[in-house]
C-alpha cells in the first residue's frame, strides 16, 4: 500500500517532491505521510479562523495567520506555494484591506484543493472503473460527453460553464437536486458536478439518490471546504475528484479534461 500512496503523492503538483524522496526507506515516507495527516487535520480550523478574521476586518491577524500557513506549506513541502506567501507578506499594503482579502481568499482555496488532493492520495482509491475504457480509447475517437451541473447559485454555473467552455463537453445547468433528478429521464450524463452545500438537498443527499438508482458516472463535488468529515463522506460515495469555490478557471479546466 505505500507504494500506491507514494505514487499517488509524487502526482501532486504542488508538492515539490526532490528525486531524494524517491530513495527514501518505507519508515522515511510513513513519516513523510505523517506530516501531510497532520496538515489536512490542522488546516480547516485555521482556515475558519482566518475567514473570521478577515470578517472582522483584523488584517494584522490574517497576515500573522498567513505566515502560519506558510510555514505549514513549507512542512510538507509545497515549497512555491509557500513561497508565494512569503513574497506576498513582504508587498501587502495594509492601507488596501480589499486587495489583500481578495488575495487571502485565492490562497485558501488553492490550499483547500491542495488538502484534498492530500486526502484523496492517501484514500488509495482505484479508478471509477465506469470510465476506464472510455479513458484508453483514442481521443479524436471519443464523442462528446454531457455534463451535469448542480448548483443553487447561478453565477457560479455560469462561471463552469464558461471554464470549460474549450472542452469537448455539454453542460447541462441545473439548480436543484430534485431538478435534477427530473432531467435524468431526458439525458443521461457521462459526469455529474455537484454543489455540496445547497438547501433542499444537499449534493451529498443528491449522489446517494444517484447512486441508489444506478447511476454510475463519476461524480465530481464542488465545495466551500475542506474538512476531512466531508471529504471522507464524498469518497465513500465514490468521489472521482473536487473543485474547491470560489471556481478557478484553469483549475476546473485540468481537472474535468480528466474525464473528457
Amino acid at each position: 500500500m505505500i507504494m500506491q500512496i507514494k505514487e499517488q503523492i509524487l502526482a501532486i503538483p504542488d508538492l515539490i517532491i526532490t528525486e531524494e524522496k524517491n530513495l527514501l526507506t518505507d519508515n522515511e515516507w510513513n513519516e513523510y505521510i505523517e506530516q501531510l495527516k497532520v496538515f489536512v487535520v490542522s488546516y480547516p480550523s485555521k482556515e475558519m479562523m482566518i475567514r473570521q478574521m478577515m470578517n472582522n476586518k483584523n488584517i494584522d491577524s490574517v497576515l500573522k495567520n498567513l505566515a502560519s500557513i506558510g510555514e505549514m506549506l513549507k512542512d510538507i513541502h509545497a515549497d512555491e506555494m509557500a513561497d508565494e506567501i512569503w513574497r506576498r507578506l513582504t508587498r501587502f499594503d495594509k492601507s488596501k484591506p480589499d486587495r489583500i482579502e481578495s488575495y487571502v481568499s485565492f490562497l485558501l482555496s488553492n490550499v483547500s484543493t491542495l488538502s484534498i488532493d492530500i486526502q484523496m492520495a492517501l484514500s488509495t482509491r482505484e479508478p471509477n472503473a465506469a470510465f476506464t475504457q472510455d479513458f484508453d480509447m483514442p481521443r479524436e475517437s471519443r464523442i462528446q460527453k454531457n455534463i451535469m451541473a448542480v448548483d443553487d447559485d447561478p453565477y457560479c454555473l455560469y462561471t463552469f460553464k464558461a471554464a470549460v467552455s474549450e472542452l469537448p463537453c455539454k453542460v447541462i445547468a441545473v439548480n436543484s437536486g430534485k431538478e435534477a433528478l427530473n432531467m435524468l429521464s431526458k439525458i443521461k450524463p457521462h459526469l455529474f458536478v455537484l454543489d455540496i452545500e445547497m438547501p433542499s438537498m444537499s449534493g451529498i443527499e443528491l449522489a446517494k439518490t444517484l447512486r441508489k438508482q444506478g447511476q454510475a458516472a463519476p461524480i465530481i463535488f464542488l465545495t466551500r471546504v475542506a474538512t476531512m468529515e466531508t471529504v471522507q463522506e464524498c469518497l465513500q460515495l465514490g468521489a472521482s475528484d473536487f473543485i474547491v469555490k470560489p471556481v478557478n478557471a484553469q483549475n476546473v479546466a485540468m481537472r474535468i479534461s480528466k474525464f473528457l
